[in-house]
């Protein structure tokens, strides 16, 4: 009987080379089936409306809804599944929200923030010692306009609010819708 020595010093008979080199062909195969199987549901997968939704890229300065954040954790996973600098839209009915637990990525990402809201004073009390640049504005058109006009190529504008929709907004979808309107309009 003759022997092969494999690659990993393991001695083979020959006669068994052939079955082996068959079988992990098989598994090789069957493993890539599997794997294209399970890319399949990843691939047809499209964002939901306002939760991380892109809507669009415009001169290298991605527009993100995520009007659905309606909370502080929320948004924290918001601002931290972006790699870029972020201008960030929050505010709206603030309703007593700690605002704390954002503060290490708005340190880390957060290049202006723009206040759309009833009551800011809460969100702007709280980064107004780490972020220079803090606007507010009216309307979700203005702080799109706004975005639009302050952001660099390399950028995300995020609508990330970290509060319930104030009086401006019917729900999160409408601020969403307004947010997207807006961007759209660029």
């Amino acid at each position: 009987m003759k022997y092969i020595k494999s690659t990993d010093n393991q001695i083979i008979p020959d006669r068994n080379r052939g079955r082996q080199i068959s079988s992990n062909n098989m598994t090789a195969q069957l493993i890539q089936k599997r794997r294209n199987a399970l890319k399949k549901p990843f691939q047809a997968f499209t964002n939901v409306a306002n939760r991380m939704e892109q809507v669009r890229i415009k001169n290298g300065v991605s527009f993100i809804n995520d009007s659905k954040a309606e909370n502080v954790n929320a948004t924290y996973f918001a601002l931290q599944s972006i790699r870029k600098p972020v201008i960030w839209i929050a505010g709206g009915d603030d309703a007593q929200t700690d605002y704390w637990d954002l503060m290490s990525l708005v340190r880390q990402k957060v290049e202006a923030i723009i206040m759309i809201g009833e009551d800011n004073e809460r969100l702007f009390q709280m980064f107004s010692p780490v972020i220079n640049d803090i606007y507010e504005v009216a309307t979700m058109a203005d702080a799109v306009r706004l975005a639009n006009q302050i952001s660099e190529a390399g950028t995300s504008v995020l609508l990330s609010p970290a509060c319930k929709p104030d009086m401006r907004f019917a729900d999160y979808q409408d601020r969403g819708n307004q947010f997207v309107t807006a961007v759209q309009k660029l």
